[in-house]
């Protein structure tokens, strides 16, 4: 079960990639019968380029608390942030309205 661990499955975004290459890899490799294997790979890349877009906005936020007799000791933070750049916005621009149309491959 390491295998589980090395996934990092803690954001919604990290799950729509493995979903999208479950899809993908599932219309590549086997015949589905109730299923047009192109629906399910179109479905299977949008879900797959909306995850690689905010892994690739998915930024770390950084502060520095100096010491003070109200607020405590001093203390050093870090928090995720999602910041897009320019090529995660041409990605979901690109892919959410296919991903709405059901995986439809234009």
């Amino acid at each position: 079960m390491k295998i589980l661990e090395n996934l990092k499955l803690d954001s919604w975004y990290g799950i729509l990639l493995y979903i999208g290459i479950l899809f993908i890899a599932s219309a590549l490799f086997f015949d589905v019968d109730y299923l047009e294997e192109k629906h399910l790979f179109g479905f299977g890349l949008g879900l797959f380029l909306i995850g690689i877009s905010f892994r690739i906005a998915e930024k770390y936020a950084h502060s520095f608390k100096h010491a003070n007799i109200l607020t405590g000791p001093a203390g050093y933070f870090s928090w995720k942030i999602i910041k897009h750049n320019l090529v995660s916005i041409i990605i979901l621009i690109n892919r959410i309205p296919r991903w709405l149309c059901l995986g439809v491959v234009y």
